[in-house]
């Protein structure tokens, strides 16, 4: 475990924006979470567990606890009789997961590579995209908690999954150290999402997982800024989940505007539909490339928000309300944000002593 102090939030969350952190302990090992706890407790300190943080807002005035920053490694493949099992640690990012299971030609994760953050992220935030949700593939969590100082290994049916939500992201004392996945030798391209439609249409491969993967990421590339000069942290709201009856009369209101395109796009949900807050922004409301200040939502994907080098939280913050309340006006839909403030992921113990 390595302890700094004072540490730029910037350098560790997408947006590149926030404050400074008092304390960052870097973790490698499960073994190292009971001493990183004692750590805090000692200094009466709250902590959040960070993996690339791909899906944070760090706050200007920056954070007074201590950031654990989550780098434990590890990727073991077992066979069962009709599966693969991939256990991998939560430190380990993403899309090198999904690349070593594109490698083993093995189904289940292709449609989600290319998205930031880590493996221990992954089921907190249930990610999703291109028609797949990784709950669906995932076996079983192992996690420290921190309330009763113990490791367990929580089922599938027992976390809690929804859209983009879990029980982790409620429960910051699970600590994520690892996650198994059930992945397929045998399986079928899952190709019924627009974009990929439209790549199959132009003659791209999409017979294996490798394919897939490599095709995803491309879409995904051009919907992203240049990370090198801008902050973002990706899609930074959740798709609008509206009943039949809510849908029908947002197509009614917008009959004039949705009629070059049809309909407005829908994917079932259980008793209900999504639709895509991307078509909402561009083409009800024409606010893609819409600027405020030094954030601005991407010209080649509205849902996209970004931050100029110079912005600060507040910039971030100021946009996001902003396009809520115009949603709201024209649609009377309150969108919900993907990107969490950091603290919301805080966790303090009652009991702990407080640094003097």
């Amino acid at each position: 475990m390595t302890v700094r102090e004072d540490v730029a939030l910037s350098e560790l969350t997408t947006l590149r924006v926030g404050g400074s952190a008092r304390y960052v302990l870097t973790l490698s090992s499960p073994e190292e979470i009971p001493a990183a706890l004692a750590f805090t407790r000692e200094r009466g300190l709250p902590f959040v567990v960070l993996g690339q943080g791909s899906n944070v807002l760090a706050p200007d005035s920056g954070y007074p606890g201590v950031v654990l920053l989550m780098r434990i490694p590890g990727l073991l493949w077992s066979e069962a009789e009709n599966h693969t099992r991939a256990s991998v640690g939560a430190g380990v990012p993403w899309d090198e997961f999904v690349r070593a299971a594109a490698s083993r030609a093995l189904w289940g994760v292709e449609n989600l590579a290319g998205i930031p953050g880590t493996v221990g992220a992954a089921p907190v935030q249930n990610i999703g995209a291109y028609g797949a949700e990784v709950h669906t593939i995932i076996e079983s969590v192992t996690v420290y908690d921190a309330q009763n100082g113990e490791a367990r290994t929580i089922p599938r049916d027992e976390c809690g999954f929804s859209y983009r939500d879990s029980r982790f992201k409620h429960e910051p004392h699970l600590i994520i150290t690892s996650v198994a996945f059930t992945l397929a030798p045998d399986g079928s391209p899952r190709t019924d999402y627009a974009d990929l439609i439209a790549a199959r249409a132009a003659g791209k491969d999409l017979s294996t997982p490798g394919a897939i993967g490599e095709t995803v990421r491309e879409v995904r590339a051009a919907k992203f800024p240049d990370l090198r000069a801008y902050g973002t942290a990706g899609s930074f709201f959740k798709n609008p989940i509206l009943t039949q009856e809510a849908y029908d009369a947002l197509s009614l209101r917008y009959r004039t505007e949705i009629a070059p395109y049809g309909s407005i796009p829908l994917y079932p949900v259980p008793g209900r539909v999504k639709i895509p807050l991307a078509f909402i922004l561009d083409k009800l409301l024409g606010m893609r490339g819409f600027r405020l200040g030094p954030t601005f939502l991407f010209g080649n994907q509205p849902l996209v928000l970004v931050a100029d080098a110079h912005a600060s939280a507040a910039d971030v913050d100021a946009l996001a309300r902003n396009i809520e309340q115009k949603v709201y006006d024209a649609t009377g839909i309150s969108i919900e944000r993907e990107v969490r403030d950091l603290t919301f992921h805080e966790y303090r113990d009652e009991n702990a002593k407080h640094e003097s």
